[in-house]
Protein backbone atom coordinates (compact mmCIF):
# COMPACT_ATOMS: atom_id res chain seq x y z
CA UNK A 1 0.00 0.00 0.00
CA UNK A 2 1.24 3.18 -0.91
CA UNK A 3 2.05 5.91 1.69
CA UNK A 4 0.19 8.77 2.01
CA UNK A 5 1.96 12.27 1.54
CA UNK A 6 1.14 15.58 2.76
CA UNK A 7 0.81 18.47 0.30
CA UNK A 8 4.01 20.24 1.85
CA UNK A 9 5.47 17.43 3.78
CA UNK A 10 5.69 13.33 3.79
CA UNK A 11 4.43 12.50 7.35
CA UNK A 12 6.09 9.26 7.64
CA UNK A 13 9.34 10.48 6.93
CA UNK A 14 9.45 13.53 8.95
CA UNK A 15 8.07 10.78 12.06
CA UNK A 16 11.59 8.79 11.36
CA UNK A 17 13.59 12.11 10.71
CA UNK A 18 12.75 13.29 14.18
CA UNK A 19 13.57 10.02 15.91
CA UNK A 20 17.28 10.16 14.24
CA UNK A 21 17.71 13.80 15.16
CA UNK A 22 16.65 12.78 18.49
CA UNK A 23 13.91 15.64 19.05
CA UNK A 24 11.64 14.79 21.52
CA UNK A 25 8.53 15.75 19.62
CA UNK A 26 5.60 14.18 17.93
CA UNK A 27 5.34 14.79 13.98
CA UNK A 28 1.81 16.49 14.21
CA UNK A 29 2.88 18.65 17.20
CA UNK A 30 6.19 19.84 15.41
CA UNK A 31 4.18 20.89 12.07
CA UNK A 32 1.97 23.11 14.35
CA UNK A 33 5.11 25.11 15.41
CA UNK A 34 6.46 24.91 12.13
CA UNK A 35 3.07 26.84 10.92
CA UNK A 36 2.87 28.72 13.77
CA UNK A 37 6.75 30.09 13.37
CA UNK A 38 6.29 30.58 9.52
CA UNK A 39 3.56 33.08 10.18
CA UNK A 40 5.52 35.23 12.53
CA UNK A 41 8.45 35.28 10.33
CA UNK A 42 6.32 35.70 6.97
CA UNK A 43 4.72 38.52 8.96
CA UNK A 44 8.38 40.26 10.32
CA UNK A 45 9.73 39.76 6.12
CA UNK A 46 6.90 41.55 4.70
CA UNK A 47 6.33 44.24 7.22
CA UNK A 48 10.05 44.76 6.11
CA UNK A 49 9.44 44.62 2.69
CA UNK A 50 6.22 46.55 2.97
CA UNK A 51 8.85 49.54 4.20
CA UNK A 52 11.03 49.32 1.33
CA UNK A 53 7.96 49.25 -1.05
CA UNK A 54 6.18 52.02 0.35
CA UNK A 55 9.70 53.79 0.30
CA UNK A 56 9.42 53.48 -3.92
CA UNK A 57 5.75 53.79 -4.14
CA UNK A 58 6.37 57.43 -2.62
CA UNK A 59 8.94 58.45 -5.05
CA UNK A 60 7.23 56.87 -7.97
CA UNK A 61 3.93 57.78 -7.05
CA UNK A 62 2.48 54.60 -7.61
CA UNK A 63 0.81 51.90 -5.58
CA UNK A 64 0.88 49.48 -7.91
CA UNK A 65 4.35 48.45 -6.47
CA UNK A 66 2.55 46.89 -3.64
CA UNK A 67 1.17 44.06 -5.70
CA UNK A 68 4.66 42.46 -5.62
CA UNK A 69 4.55 42.16 -1.36
CA UNK A 70 1.23 41.09 -2.55
CA UNK A 71 2.50 38.36 -5.14
CA UNK A 72 5.61 37.53 -2.95
CA UNK A 73 3.60 36.20 0.43
CA UNK A 74 2.75 32.92 -0.66
CA UNK A 75 6.48 31.90 -1.44
CA UNK A 76 7.60 33.54 1.03
CA UNK A 77 5.79 31.56 3.25
CA UNK A 78 6.62 28.06 1.56
CA UNK A 79 9.57 28.73 1.50
CA UNK A 80 10.01 29.76 5.64
CA UNK A 81 7.68 26.55 5.91
CA UNK A 82 10.05 24.28 4.28
CA UNK A 83 12.98 25.21 5.54
CA UNK A 84 12.01 24.65 8.50
CA UNK A 85 9.92 21.11 8.35
CA UNK A 86 13.59 20.10 7.08
CA UNK A 87 15.61 21.05 10.16
CA UNK A 88 15.58 17.73 11.17
CA UNK A 89 17.13 16.31 7.83
CA UNK A 90 19.57 19.38 8.61
CA UNK A 91 20.14 18.15 12.40
CA UNK A 92 20.50 14.54 10.83
CA UNK A 93 23.19 15.70 8.74
CA UNK A 94 24.82 17.31 10.66
CA UNK A 95 24.74 14.35 13.39
CA UNK A 96 26.34 12.05 10.25
CA UNK A 97 29.26 14.63 9.76
CA UNK A 98 30.08 13.86 13.47
CA UNK A 99 29.56 10.34 13.38
CA UNK A 100 31.68 10.39 10.23
CA UNK A 101 34.36 12.43 11.87
CA UNK A 102 35.00 9.64 15.02
CA UNK A 103 33.80 6.67 13.27
CA UNK A 104 37.49 4.96 12.08
CA UNK A 105 38.95 6.05 15.59
CA UNK A 106 35.98 4.98 16.85
CA UNK A 107 36.48 1.21 15.03
CA UNK A 108 40.49 1.03 15.82
CA UNK A 109 39.59 1.67 19.39
CA UNK A 110 37.26 -1.23 19.64
CA UNK A 111 39.92 -3.34 17.56
CA UNK A 112 42.38 -2.52 20.62
CA UNK A 113 39.92 -3.38 23.31
CA UNK A 114 38.81 -6.95 21.62
CA UNK A 115 42.84 -7.52 20.74
CA UNK A 116 43.52 -6.99 25.21
CA UNK A 117 40.72 -9.50 25.73
CA UNK A 118 37.81 -7.18 26.78
CA UNK A 119 34.28 -7.66 26.95
CA UNK A 120 32.45 -6.18 24.04
CA UNK A 121 30.07 -4.60 27.05
CA UNK A 122 33.26 -2.97 28.48
CA UNK A 123 34.61 -2.38 24.80
CA UNK A 124 30.74 0.00 23.65
CA UNK A 125 30.93 1.56 27.56
CA UNK A 126 35.25 2.60 26.50
CA UNK A 127 33.48 3.60 23.25
CA UNK A 128 30.60 5.88 25.39
CA UNK A 129 33.08 7.58 27.51
CA UNK A 130 35.85 8.54 24.75
CA UNK A 131 33.89 9.96 21.81
CA UNK A 132 31.17 12.36 21.59
CA UNK A 133 28.97 11.43 18.80
CA UNK A 134 29.12 7.82 18.71
CA UNK A 135 29.21 7.71 22.24
CA UNK A 136 25.73 9.59 22.29
CA UNK A 137 24.45 5.90 20.60
CA UNK A 138 26.68 3.80 22.58
CA UNK A 139 25.49 5.46 26.07
CA UNK A 140 22.26 4.40 25.03
CA UNK A 141 22.84 0.71 24.29
CA UNK A 142 24.54 0.87 27.78
CA UNK A 143 22.10 1.89 29.38
CA UNK A 144 19.15 -0.61 27.73
CA UNK A 145 21.57 -3.20 28.39
CA UNK A 146 21.56 -2.23 32.16
CA UNK A 147 17.82 -1.81 32.25
CA UNK A 148 17.72 -5.60 31.69
CA UNK A 149 17.58 -5.56 27.49
CA UNK A 150 19.73 -7.72 25.67
CA UNK A 151 22.91 -6.27 24.08
CA UNK A 152 22.14 -7.64 20.71
CA UNK A 153 18.64 -6.49 21.02
CA UNK A 154 19.52 -2.85 22.32
CA UNK A 155 21.81 -2.59 19.44
CA UNK A 156 19.10 -3.85 16.85
CA UNK A 157 17.30 -0.84 18.27
CA UNK A 158 19.86 1.16 17.64
CA UNK A 159 21.06 0.51 13.97
CA UNK A 160 17.78 1.55 12.62
CA UNK A 161 18.30 4.89 14.05
CA UNK A 162 21.83 6.10 13.13
CA UNK A 163 22.29 8.88 10.66
CA UNK A 164 25.68 7.30 9.40
CA UNK A 165 25.60 4.30 6.48
CA UNK A 166 29.13 3.70 7.80
CA UNK A 167 28.29 3.69 11.51
CA UNK A 168 25.58 1.38 10.67
CA UNK A 169 27.42 -1.45 9.16
CA UNK A 170 30.09 -0.81 11.85
CA UNK A 171 27.25 -1.69 14.28
CA UNK A 172 26.08 -4.63 12.50
CA UNK A 173 29.12 -5.96 12.87
CA UNK A 174 29.46 -5.81 16.36
CA UNK A 175 25.70 -7.83 16.54
CA UNK A 176 27.49 -10.57 14.15
CA UNK A 177 30.10 -10.62 17.10
CA UNK A 178 27.28 -10.88 19.50
CA UNK A 179 25.59 -13.56 17.15
CA UNK A 180 28.42 -16.33 16.35
CA UNK A 181 31.62 -15.58 18.38
CA UNK A 182 33.41 -14.75 15.02
CA UNK A 183 36.91 -12.86 15.47
CA UNK A 184 35.64 -9.33 13.88
CA UNK A 185 39.27 -7.58 13.81
CA UNK A 186 39.91 -8.97 10.39
CA UNK A 187 36.41 -7.25 8.75
CA UNK A 188 36.94 -4.28 10.72
CA UNK A 189 40.34 -3.12 9.67
CA UNK A 190 38.74 -3.38 6.17
CA UNK A 191 36.20 -1.63 7.51
CA UNK A 192 38.53 1.10 8.39
CA UNK A 193 40.40 1.15 5.08
CA UNK A 194 37.02 1.50 2.66
CA UNK A 195 35.88 4.32 5.20
CA UNK A 196 38.90 5.97 4.49
CA UNK A 197 39.04 5.73 0.65
CA UNK A 198 35.42 6.82 0.69
CA UNK A 199 36.09 9.64 2.44
CA UNK A 200 39.18 11.24 0.27
CA UNK A 201 36.53 9.95 -2.66
CA UNK A 202 33.84 12.52 -1.27
CA UNK A 203 37.13 15.39 -0.70
CA UNK A 204 38.23 15.10 -3.84
CA UNK A 205 34.16 15.59 -5.35
CA UNK A 206 34.12 18.26 -3.02
CA UNK A 207 37.05 19.88 -4.52
CA UNK A 208 35.51 19.76 -7.73
CA UNK A 209 31.84 21.13 -6.36
CA UNK A 210 34.05 24.08 -4.66
CA UNK A 211 35.67 25.12 -7.95
CA UNK A 212 32.13 25.80 -9.45
CA UNK A 213 30.73 27.35 -6.46
CA UNK A 214 33.91 29.49 -5.72
CA UNK A 215 32.71 31.29 -9.35
CA UNK A 216 29.44 31.83 -8.07
CA UNK A 217 30.54 33.12 -5.00
CA UNK A 218 32.43 35.82 -7.05
CA UNK A 219 29.81 36.57 -8.93
CA UNK A 220 27.41 37.34 -6.01
CA UNK A 221 29.49 38.67 -3.65
CA UNK A 222 31.36 40.69 -6.35
CA UNK A 223 30.29 41.41 -9.30
CA UNK A 224 26.79 41.89 -8.76
CA UNK A 225 27.24 44.28 -5.39
CA UNK A 226 29.42 46.88 -7.28
CA UNK A 227 28.94 46.43 -11.39
CA UNK A 228 24.76 45.14 -10.76
CA UNK A 229 23.69 47.93 -8.17
CA UNK A 230 26.01 50.33 -10.50
CA UNK A 231 23.56 49.20 -13.66
CA UNK A 232 20.27 49.78 -11.46
CA UNK A 233 21.01 52.84 -9.71
CA UNK A 234 22.34 54.15 -13.31
CA UNK A 235 18.93 53.00 -15.03
CA UNK A 236 16.58 54.64 -12.09
CA UNK A 237 18.12 57.58 -12.38
CA UNK A 238 17.77 57.45 -16.62
CA UNK A 239 13.77 56.76 -15.66
CA UNK A 240 13.79 60.01 -12.98
CA UNK A 241 13.73 57.19 -9.95
CA UNK A 242 14.91 58.76 -7.12
CA UNK A 243 17.31 56.31 -5.18
CA UNK A 244 16.21 55.87 -1.44
CA UNK A 245 17.27 54.92 1.92
CA UNK A 246 14.74 51.84 1.46
CA UNK A 247 15.39 50.85 -1.86
CA UNK A 248 19.19 50.66 -1.10
CA UNK A 249 18.45 48.80 2.14
CA UNK A 250 16.58 46.29 0.23
CA UNK A 251 19.37 45.49 -2.30
CA UNK A 252 21.92 44.97 0.78
CA UNK A 253 19.50 42.64 1.84
CA UNK A 254 18.92 40.73 -1.19
CA UNK A 255 22.73 40.86 -1.65
CA UNK A 256 23.55 39.38 2.00
CA UNK A 257 20.92 36.84 2.08
CA UNK A 258 22.71 35.24 -1.60
CA UNK A 259 26.08 35.49 0.20
CA UNK A 260 25.28 33.75 3.15
CA UNK A 261 23.42 31.05 1.07
CA UNK A 262 26.28 30.65 -0.04
CA UNK A 263 28.23 30.10 2.99
CA UNK A 264 25.91 27.74 4.02
CA UNK A 265 26.40 25.17 1.26
CA UNK A 266 30.17 25.58 0.57
CA UNK A 267 30.54 24.87 4.47
CA UNK A 268 27.62 22.21 5.05
CA UNK A 269 29.24 20.26 2.06
CA UNK A 270 32.60 19.88 3.27
CA UNK A 271 33.10 16.02 4.14
CA UNK A 272 35.57 14.49 6.56
CA UNK A 273 38.45 12.86 6.26
CA UNK A 274 40.98 10.53 8.36
CA UNK A 275 43.83 9.10 7.89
Amino acid sequence: MARKRGLLYDPVALNRNLKIARMDIYYKDYVRKTLRTALILTALIHALIFFVLSSVAKTTGSNAIYLLAIVTLPTTFFAIFTFIIKLPEAAIMRSKKNVEAEITSAIRFLILDLKADASMFSALQNLAKNFDEIGIYMNEVIVKAKLGTALDEALTETVEMVPSESFRVFLWQILNYLQTGVDITPTLKVLVDEIVENQKIEFKKYGKRLNVLSLFYMIVAIILPTIGFTMIAAALIFLSVPITLGLILGFWIAFTIMQLLFLVMSSGNRPVVES
